[in-house]
């Protein structure tokens, strides 16, 4: 029997393109998000699924209930909790329609039998963390907590993650508001090979100098596109903004088996935001040539964030867009393999 998904703040198509890898016989029946750009994007590689533009909370439960989805996938927005922000948690306005889907859980008569969570590392330390978690309790949701990095399925690209599963299989008891719950996060997934991280003596978890130079991470090169000299034109490295961020990039070699998160202020800023390509020289050496130095393009930042061949951007949106759209996505390696587990084996 085919699941039912409603993929809430869908993106460009992170999650759909998740359930389409990881095997699962499933239906993406609505989608959700209120961004314009990103929706043009998914309507792009997603023409079948009817996408709505509307605030969540402003929504009917009529529509929730009408829905029969058996999986709610969610990624919310991700400045409440990250590291740069306020992190004011749930008492920030993004985090409010994410809060009214909580409180539909308690609500609706056909509630979702699973659900996907991903957001930053931040998340689980957060109020809202702990809101929904109180929330699963009392509804009769079994739950599990990950923090999870691209690297451990051999991609290249470093993407620390918290990902909540949770199946409507427990018995729902009290849990008042002042409930608390520990930090009890895994790092592998029963039935996925996944490579550990390092560990330190007080029980830190460390994803990328543990992982970034293992044999079984894939080289940077099998991601990269062939570039005419009219396409490199657009991803070459100033003069100006190499002499101003000089020893603030990160740079990496076609050879290495790493690259930084790609955020979405990659090439608007400089520390941060995700790697820098040198296609010839050595990385540390003065005399490297500018003109090997480059931005990694749109394209192969989805193939390291795990998006399909098949996956590509409209030709109306601009490089700038695509960027900052690729910024605010996820891994669609990793959640395809949290899927699998999900509705398969959990």
């Amino acid at each position: 029997m085919s699941i039912r998904v409603a993929e809430f703040y869908s993106g460009i198509g992170g999650m759909h393109f998740a359930l389409k890898e990881s095997g699962v016989d499933g239906q993406v029946v609505r989608a959700f998000d209120i961004n314009n750009v990103a929706n043009i994007v998914y309507k792009h590689n997603h023409s079948e699924v009817r996408l709505m533009q509307r605030c969540i909370e402003s929504l009917p439960m009529t529509l929730f209930e009408g829905l029969k989805a058996d999986l709610w996938t969610l990624s919310p927005p991700c400045q409440p909790y990250t590291r740069q922000g306020l992190q004011q948690g749930s008492d920030d306005m993004r985090a409010q329609s994410f809060l009214f889907l909580v409180g539909l859980l308690g609500k609706l008569q056909r509630k979702p039998t699973y659900l996907l969570v991903e957001n930053v590392t931040g998340f689980e330390k957060s109020d809202t963390r702990t809101i929904l978690l109180r929330q699963l309790v009392r509804v009769g949701y079994r739950f599990e907590e990950y923090v999870l990095n691209p690297l451990q399925l051999c991609y290249p690209n470093s993407r620390t993650r918290y990902y909540l599963l949770a199946k409507l299989d427990a018995q729902p008891r009290e849990c008042s508001d002042t409930e608390e719950f520990p930090y009890r996060f895994c790092c592998e997934v029963s039935g996925a090979n996944l490579i550990q991280p390092a560990t330190d003596a007080n029980g830190n978890v460390d994803f990328e100098r543990g992982i970034w130079h293992h044999d079984g991470v894939r080289q940077v090169k099998q991601f990269l596109e062939d570039l005419s000299p009219e396409e490199l034109a657009h991803y070459q490295l100033s003069q100006q903004l190499a002499d101003r961020h000089e020893c603030v990039h990160d740079v990496v070699t076609p050879d290495d088996r790493r690259t930084l998160c790609f955020t979405k202020g990659y090439t608007w800023y400089a520390k941060g935001t995700g790697s820098l390509l040198n296609t010839q020289g050595t990385v540390g050496k003065a005399s490297t040539d500018l003109q090997s130095i480059r931005y990694f393009t749109p394209r192969e930042v989805a193939s390291l964030m795990g998006f399909p061949a098949s996956f590509s951007f409209p030709p109306e949106t601009s490089i700038k867009q695509r960027y900052r759209l690729l910024g605010n996505s996820l891994s669609v390696s990793v959640v395809a393999m949290l899927m699998d587990y999900l509705l398969t084996r959990m």
